[in-house]
């Protein structure tokens, strides 16, 4: 385990308090550890959710000439249903609750 050090403003530095007396942690750097993997985790659910888009913005060119979706307005629905299963999916694999 290595060290960090770093500073905080007081406005800052009251609410990670509050923080610590709400949510129980024993000190502050239990409760900058448990923020910084939460901010960590998200980070990687965005960085999934991106590549998602970006898949399925690629796929677009599968379907035309299908006749699935007569406009944009069309596909971009079923690309937001295929997103959002597809983010269940990734949430129901990686995400630990």
């Amino acid at each position: 385990m290595e060290y960090v050090s770093f500073k905080l403003e007081k406005p800052v530095l009251k609410q990670v308090e509050r923080g610590i007396k709400e949510f129980h942690y024993s000190t502050k750097s239990d409760f900058l550890r448990d923020a910084i993997r939460t901010k960590l985790q998200l980070l990687e659910e965005n960085r999934a959710k991106k590549q998602a888009w970006q898949a399925l913005y690629a796929a677009r060119g599968i379907f035309k000439g299908k006749g699935r979706a007569k406009n944009d307005e069309e596909f971009r629905k079923i690309t937001e249903k295929a997103a959002e299963e597809y983010i269940e999916m990734l949430e129901k694999k990686f995400v630990q609750k």
